[in-house]
């Protein structure tokens, strides 16, 4: 009887293991039809296009300049900048030399043709003139050295210099050792870096007045101040030494304040601008 019983047993077991196994493999089968697994899909689907987003942005930034870079370019605009400021301002300079080349031609025929002409025609029309010519022709720099600068110029006559920051240009320009003055822009081109000596002097009278400057390179170097108060006429000069880059330009003007009326310049004293390389 014993036996028997557990003979049942075993066989219940067994059965009912077998059923169990069953309902598991059912519900193996139709998982990929639940809804859960579905949401898990389309989660995975979602974070593998995250991925490849964040992928795509770490690209473009690789791809991006460093700061480094970008002062290295900015650097380079810079001094392409400064280059062609240079370039336009020896532009400048190059087309008023032809000029000047162009001006100086007649000259030099008038002066071959002058020496054809009789010595009593000389005397009677142009002797002083002639004179003048010859003396010229002398005082050519065939001998100064390359390096050497040096102008000097002043007003022909009084000018009316009441505005601010109203660049002087003298006009009357007797030595120009380099053409690196300009007489109708009043601006001095240095034609190479070195140290310069520059002065210029100031003619007034009566109730005028007047601030000038030297600048240099957009920098006011030095000023002076006269006032004759209508009661003298006199000069007052100014000076300055200092390092001038190749290109860089120097020139006098009025100051932003205290300054009125004209500048006098006559044979009784001349307001000049003058300047020399040094070494």
């Amino acid at each position: 009887m014993a036996m028997l019983c557990i003979i049942f047993a075993f066989g219940f077991f067994i059965l009912n293991f077998s059923a169990e196994k069953h309902v598991f493999a059912q519900s193996n089968e139709n998982w990929d039809d639940g809804p859960n697994w579905k949401i898990a899909v389309k989660k995975i689907e979602q974070l593998e296009k995250l991925v490849k987003i964040q992928e795509e942005r770490i690209s473009i930034l690789e791809k991006r300049p460093t700061l480094s870079e970008l002062r290295l370019v900015a650097e380079l605009q810079e001094t392409i900048q400064i280059q062609n400021n240079r370039i336009v301002k020896l532009e400048t300079r190059i087309s008023e030399l032809e000029a000047m080349v162009t001006e100086q031609e007649p000259e030099a025929i008038d002066i071959e043709t002058s020496e054809k002409v009789s010595e009593v025609k000389l005397n009677i029309f142009t002797p002083k003139r002639n004179f003048i010519r010859k003396e010229r022709l002398l005082l050519q720099p065939t001998t100064v050295p390359a390096e050497s600068v040096a102008f000097f110029a002043y007003f022909s006559t009084n000018i009316d210099a009441s505005s601010s920051h109203h660049i002087l240009a003298f006009d009357k320009v007797l030595t120009n050792i380099g053409n690196a003055y300009h007489s109708h822009t009043g601006t001095f081109l240095a034609p190479r870096s070195g140290i310069y000596v520059f002065i210029w002097t100031i003619r007034l009278d009566g109730n005028n007045y007047h601030t000038t400057e030297l600048v240099h390179d957009n920098n006011v170097i030095n000023s002076i101040y006269f006032d004759p108060q209508n009661r003298m006429l006199g000069t007052v000069s100014g000076t300055a030494v200092i390092y001038v880059n190749q290109g860089q330009d120097v020139f006098i003007r009025t100051g932003a304040t205290y300054s009125n009326g004209r500048i006098t310049s006559d044979t009784n004293g001349r307001s000049s601008f003058a300047g020399w390389i040094l070494m």
